[in-house]
């Protein structure tokens, strides 16, 4: 029974009669979970605020409205249905071989009986004695919630999970739970509990934002909901009167979302600009000849545009963008030294300790009359005390380094959005570099806030081929990667894991070590292994193996995903490729012919792949140009928090919904309609 109290909460706070029924449901299902523990198991989830709540959306609906009571002639087609019947108690266990030949499998076996005895038999697979012991304390009907499945002539419910009885006649909303901590039937009774107090703060929260930039009459029209409150929505959204009006409402959702993650961006390109003392700034000319190879037009133009920002009255933003060996570091390390020469102070942030010493090593090679310090986990304070040119890992973050003029971030996409902001304070001209921007940046960089140089122009002109191998391809690749290790060239092998057993995946996800043993019997001797565990001096004697020819083949995780360069790399094998991201990818294909040159790669398929992953790969396939895979990923991850305080690099909701994909194509159509009314 509903307690007055709830009732009367419930009745004021919504207009509509047909959500009594949702609501009514939502405070019997949440019945005896306290909230506080409720919205704390919650946040395993993400959640950080109460209004966010009702942000957290159903992933599918069960139509339990008007369940399957009579069992003749039905079909099973894969669909997700309601049955009642009475147990006929017969239930049995089978124990099957176990996947990879591991531990055996349960599965069991039973049936039910309509009112004319008419059988359904299903299947469970996995530990089913919960179950059993519930169906044979049961006194009356069952209800089962499964998917019919027919094999043969026979139709069986399979996987069936016990529906409570108050459920029939509802549609039930499934939320996707966290494992060992939130199971899915504790994440609808928290949901329900939690959702009728917390649907006022989150439509509150909501309008106001919507508020800030629209009329309420836009907002309508944008959403295309002419009628009803937020409120009203959001409970449609969790208890519809059909899956159809709850995708509906979710669906309106995406809009709001959307909405407000465009106004987000309008409000960041209006923040205001930090004002600060232009700086001094010597000619960096002179300094060009000291670099490996002779600056394109377009590098050295991209060096002038980079200076003139430094000597501006403004802190400026901005993003050097080029795929691996185009020179984006000559262009950062000439500009750095114009300033820091006369006196600004600069300091150049990496994501590793390997990186930031060829970094550094680089920079004391071309300047060393700046002396520039290396700044580590094992850094004496003292060592940076005069240092007007830092290079460093994380460890910059932790230490009183002072004030900076100049802030490089070199591979940002490593880098979380609070990291790259530690070194940075008003007034700190900020230089981000990247091959592929995270699809936050991409946001910005497409509608305001950042500035972007590009580099397309390669002082090494280079000819990178990329294909996806299937296993029926595998002689034909290494046949071919044969005949480039025949010309001398060097080949690297990129595994998804380090070691057997990291994961319960079986041997088809290959680690570094069989991999590596597997290529040492076709090429006995020329096979080196590396990874993240990998100590010091095994990383330097595997590169050092492979320079002077004693090793052609490098296995390794993506310890080598950037920075590392191995010379006359001519072939990369990426193995299982659907595995990694697509700036992963991109990263580990520019090891290749960094010299200039034909390069290969493989992105090797073992196994057949979704259509999602195939899509992704293919993109790669399509293009070597990291701009078009940031924007393509952009539009497949959504945006990420484009808000002053995001933190999400990319999202599955732009930077409002928890657990839903908002995808690009609503952003644009809602920027669309937004320009028309402007």
């Amino acid at each position: 029974m509903m307690p007055p109290e709830q009732r009367q909460q419930i009745t004021a706070m919504y207009h509509h009669h047909d959500l009594a029924p949702g609501l009514a449901l939502a405070v019997a299902l949440g019945a005896g979970i306290e909230p506080a523990k409720g919205f704390k198991k919650l946040q395993s989830t993400g959640l950080v605020e109460r209004w966010q709540v009702p942000l957290y959306l159903p992933s599918r609906y069960l139509d339990a409205r008007v369940p399957i009571e009579r069992f003749f002639g039905l079909t099973g087609q894969g669909q997700e249905v309601v049955v009642v019947g009475r147990y006929a108690g017969n239930m049995r266990t089978k124990w099957g071989a176990g996947r990879w030949g591991g531990k055996r499998s349960p599965q069991a076996q039973g049936a039910l009986l309509d009112e004319e005895g008419m059988q359904l038999r299903f299947s469970v697979f996995g530990d089913a004695r919960t179950l059993q012991k519930t169906l044979e304390e049961s006194e009356g009907p069952i209800a089962l919630a499964g998917t019919l499945t027919q094999v043969g002539a026979h139709v069986y419910l399979n996987n069936p999970t016990l529906l409570d009885q108050s459920l029939i006649g509802a549609v039930v909303p499934h939320y996707p739970g966290k494992a060992r901590v939130l199971s899915l039937a504790m994440a609808r009774r928290v949901m329900a509990a939690l959702l009728p107090s917390t649907i006022p703060l989150c439509a509150a929260e909501l309008r106001a934002r919507a508020r800030a930039f629209v009329s309420d009459g836009q907002l309508r029209r944008l959403l295309g909901r002419p009628e009803g409150t937020l409120e009203d929505l959001l409970v449609r959204a969790h208890f519809p009167s059909s899956p159809d009006v709850g995708e509906r409402a979710q669906w309106h959702l995406e809009r709001l979302s959307a909405l407000i993650t465009v106004g987000d961006l309008r409000a960041a390109k209006q923040c205001p600009v930090a004002v600060r003392k232009p700086l001094a700034l010597s000619p960096w000319q002179d300094l060009a000849s000291r670099a490996p190879f002779v600056l394109t037009h377009e590098q050295a133009r991209a060096v002038d545009r980079l200076t003139e920002r430094f000597g501006g009255t403004e802190a400026s933003s901005t993003l050097i963008n080029a795929d691996v060996g185009m020179g984006k570091s000559i262009v950062y390390q000439m500009a750095v030294a114009s300033a820091v020469r006369p006196a600004a102070r600069a300091a150049v942030l990496l994501p590793n300790e390997r990186l930031a010493v060829q970094a550094h090593q680089e920079i004391c090679r071309l300047f060393p009359e700046f002396d520039a310090a290396l700044v580590t986990g094992k850094t004496n304070d003292r060592a940076m005390t005069n240092a007007r040119w830092l290079v460093g890992t994380t460890a910059l973050l932790f230490r009183d380094i002072g004030h900076l003029d100049v802030c490089v971030i070199d591979e940002q996409h490593r880098f979380s959005v609070e990291q790259r902001r530690a070194l940075v304070k008003d007034g700190t001209h900020v230089v981000e570099i990247s091959a592929t921007p995270i699809p936050r940046t991409q946001a910005m960089l497409l509608y305001g806030k950042l500035d972007v140089l590009r580099l397309t122009e390669r002082h090494s002109p280079q000819d990178i081929r990329t294909q996806i191998v299937h296993r029926n391809g595998t002689s034909d690749m290494v046949e071919h990667l044969r005949s480039l290790l025949n010309a001398g060239a060097r080949v690297l092998i990129v595994c998804p894991r380090r070691e057997e057993g990291e994961d319960d995946e079986g041997p088809d996800l290959p680690s570094v070590a069989r991999v590596a043993h597997k290529w040492s019997t076709m090429f006995p001797g020329l096979v080196r292994a590396l990874h993240g565990a990998s100590g010091e001096a095994d990383v330097h004697q595997a590169f050092e193996d492979m320079a002077t020819g004693a090793a052609r083949i490098l296995v390794a995780t993506t310890v080598v995903e950037v920075g590392l360069n191995i010379a006359n790399l001519r072939g990369v094998v990426i193995v299982h490729a659907e595995r990694f991201g697509l700036s992963q990818l991109h990263q580990l294909r520019g090891r290749l012919a960094r010299e200039g040159g034909e390069g290969h790669c493989y992105l090797y398929l073992p196994r057949a792949v979704g259509l999602d992953a195939d899509v992704r790969l293919q993109a790669l396939v399509d293009t070597n140009d990291g701009f078009v895979l940031a924007e393509h990923d952009m539009r497949i991850r959504g945006i990420g928090d484009v808000s002053d305080a995001g933190a999400r690099q990319h999202g599955s909701a732009g930077s409002l919904l928890m657990n839903r994909q908002v995808g690009m194509s609503t952003v644009m159509e809602i920027m669309e309609m937004l320009g028309d009314e402007d």
